[in-house]
């Protein structure tokens, strides 16, 4: 067929410079960046069928058939290349739950799974099929490294590779399984060499509009010095402090999962004049507010950390387009509508930095740091007492296998904050999974009560009483 060809995703033969950082953070076991999702099925899958789709998704999405390779100085940005050995049976398991196939034994299971770390020698991902939920449920829980793609091009890959049936669908694209071609350390080291002495042309045009845009040197200074008192705001060098109830660390993970009808959150941010994200993240900070309280602890603001999708249409889909917006989280603020607003406008000041987009410009030198300099300056997220993102799902059914996808959790790595929340959107639930420290946060049932006081205070502006409420799922 003429159109047996693979999607046009993460389809650059080397990493950008950005996730050569994520990826040589793993050094440092505290800055792991792994991401993962539980998709909680109606029924069991066809094994058979879950397999093929596997097999057919790594042949439309080659990345997922490629792994790492580093130049001998591990340093520059890696390339991607075909796994010579890729090995299916090796990435797809398939386990069951041996006790009451509760939702907790399942996320149990799935923080264990998550905290493991992946095989730096093989493409970067594994997924498991999970079978011994109650009421014949069946789960798929697939973890990745943060360097294959950011949350929006995760849900667009699963948006191409879910279907939209129960049934088989024939006549999809067939694309052969890529070629493998040779590739050693030393081809990396040649191919980081010659694009750093192609990059010299540029960094003279650089500084030739440098030069040139001297003929208006008070515009010139002007944009040079908002851009100069941006960066300590942007590198979170002026966040507020960290709360004394949430300072220690460690390497253990703990998930809690939540779920929510959209229409509260949509009527909430209609009542508001924000927008869907605020509202999200006003309910998040109340219930960190609420926490505080009830620990008798008082704190006017924490730092907190949102991703800005910089992704454009002419972007592959994978790998990650993302730069970093730095809130001064208010949970000071007791009346709910005044904190919304406040968010908002912290949201639409990080949004306009004129820095905001630092780390990517920085990037081509922050990848060139020997590994333990790098961990040094990936330890900076460790400020964060939360790190927030909100990620549109699929407003449809969606199938995998003949199983119909019921809930779909998302969960980010825990690069040093206390607390990661992801939400995803799926078929008109919010779906809300926070990955915690559990060193941070060492109450976490009274820390689920709170986020659910949280988010009833903000969803109570909406004009109308809301009819349903945010549920704790585990």
């Amino acid at each position: 067929m003429s159109d047996d060809k693979p999607l046009d995703w993460g389809s650059d033969a080397e990493m950008s410079a950005v996730d050569a950082v994520m990826w040589r953070g793993d050094a440092d076991r505290r800055l792991r960046s792994t991401i993962s999702v539980v998709e909680v099925f109606d029924s069991e899958p066809d094994w058979d069928r879950l397999v093929a789709a596997h097999d057919w998704g790594t042949r439309m999405v080659p990345r997922f058939r490629q792994r790492v390779v580093e130049s001998p100085l591990r340093t520059g940005t890696p390339s991607w290349q075909v796994d010579p050995d890729f090995d299916l049976h090796y990435h797809l398991r398939r386990v069951r739950l041996a006790g009451d196939g509760s939702m907790r034994e399942l996320f149990s299971l799935c923080e264990q799974i998550a905290m493991t770390p992946l095989d730096p020698a093989r493409p970067p991902w594994e997924g498991y099929l999970i079978d011994g939920l109650a009421d014949g449920k069946t789960a798929y829980f697939m973890k990745a490294h943060h360097a294959l793609t950011d949350g929006m091009g995760a849900m667009l890959v699963i948006a191409q590779l879910h279907s939209t049936t129960r049934e088989p669908k024939p006549g999809k694209p067939q694309p052969p399984a890529p070629a493998v071609e040779d590739l050693s350390a030393l081809d990396v080291l040649s191919r980081q060499v010659a694009e750093e002495l192609n990059r010299l042309p540029k960094l003279a045009g650089m500084a030739f509009d440098g030069v040139r845009s001297l003929a208006d040197p008070k515009k010139a200074l002007s944009r040079v010095l908002r851009y100069g008192r941006s960066v300590p705001r942007v590198a979170g060098m002026i966040s507020p402090e960290g709360s004394p109830l949430l300072a220690n660390r460690s390497v253990a993970w703990r998930f809690q999962a939540f779920e929510i009808d959209f229409a509260p959150l949509k009527a909430a941010s209609t009542a508001t004049g924000a927008s869907i994200n605020d509202v999200y993240l006003a309910g998040l900070i109340g219930g960190f507010r609420k926490y505080h309280d009830a620990n008798a602890v008082s704190v006017e603001s924490i730092p907190v950390a949102i991703p800005i999708s910089v992704r454009t249409d002419g972007d592959s889909a994978g790998g990650n387009r993302i730069a970093v917006g730095r809130l001064a989280g208010p949970i000071g603020i007791d009346d709910p509508f005044e904190r919304v607003l406040t968010i908002r406008e912290q949201v639409r000041a990080a949004r306009g930095e004129p820095a905001v987009d630092i780390f990517n410009t920085i990037g081509p030198v922050l990848a060139w740091l020997p590994g333990q300099v790098l961990t040094q300056f990936s330890g900076a997220t460790a400020m964060n007492d939360l790190q927030a993102s909100n990620v549109p799902g699929l407003p449809w059914d969606t199938y995998f296998a003949g199983a119909k996808v019921e809930r779909m959790y998302p969960f980010g790595p825990l690069p040093g904050c206390a607390v990661m929340a992801t939400m995803i959107t799926h078929n008109s639930i919010a779906c809300l999974g926070l990955n915690i420290d559990a060193a941070a946060v060492t109450d976490l049932d009274l820390f689920a009560d709170c986020l659910v006081e949280g988010f009833d205070e903000v969803c109570a502006l909406a004009a109308e009483p809301p009819t349903s409420r945010m549920v704790r799922v585990v």
